[in-house]
């Protein structure tokens, strides 16, 4: 009886081949994003960061979310699956008309959403990452290493790697609000709006991705959405 148990629970007996790159998928969504949350970012409390030398802990962030969250799946994709990286969102469609969309988008979120956050005590005491960033060049500095290695392997990985690669066996429904699930748990410790708002970001950012066949507008609609709330906390006390 016990080892026809222990047989049964044997993932062989359940893993087919045709749901292992999904399951492998799933488990990713889970290890990645937390192995990054808890060993590099330096705003989490009971954080433990990789080094604790005088490298500037934002860069760190970033960068541990280029390798965790960028490049692991990447060769993922390439070695594992066997796949192109092209299936999963790393091509530019159709610009004449998703950039508009894309600007229409960050225009009405930063009249409705971005200056009035903004505004808040929770947010100016959160946001920037780099608190140093207050003069113009420390503030671009900081947004293009945050473009460079952070939404750049961030979209690739919710939007990318988790949306596409799942898609075509749960379908897109069911893809986007798995991949919104990792990311917004992955805000827990931010301000509480942010965590909220994560949800329809998410899936917002989930439909933009699948409509453009791209991950490209989730990144730059991601990456405006970023820079502006910065500069207004920054810039607009």
């Amino acid at each position: 009886m016990i080892g026809q148990t222990f047989r049964e629970l044997n993932p062989k007996s359940f893993l087919g081949q045709d749901v292992r790159k999904t399951t492998a998928i799933l488990l990713l969504a889970c290890l990645l994003p937390a192995l990054h949350r808890y060993f590099c970012s330096p705003n989490m409390d009971n954080s433990v960061l990789i080094w604790q030398g005088d490298m500037n802990h934002t860069l760190l962030m970033f960068l541990c979310a280029f390798l965790l969250l960028g490049l692991a799946p990447a060769a993922a994709v390439h070695f594992f699956f066997k796949e192109s990286l092209s299936d999963y969102g790393l091509t530019v469609e159709q610009w004449r008309k998703w950039l508009p969309v894309t600007i229409i988008l960050f225009l009405i979120i930063a009249a409705a959403m971005l200056y009035p956050a903004s505004q808040t005590q929770a947010m100016r005491s959160f946001y920037p990452f780099d608190k140093s960033a207050t003069d113009i060049t420390g503030f671009v500095r900081l947004q293009l290493f945050r473009g460079l290695f952070f939404y750049s392997a961030w979209e690739f990985f919710f939007r990318g790697f988790i949306l596409f690669g799942l898609k075509d066996t749960l379908g897109d429904l069911t893809a986007i609000c798995i991949q919104t699930i990792p990311s917004c748990l992955w805000h827990i410790g931010f301000p509480a709006a942010e965590i909220i708002s994560s949800i329809p970001a998410g899936i917002l950012f989930g439909i933009l991705t699948i409509r453009s066949k791209s991950i490209f507008w989730a990144f730059l609609l991601h990456y405006l959405i970023g820079i502006t709330l910065d500069f207004f906390i920054v810039f607009f006390h």
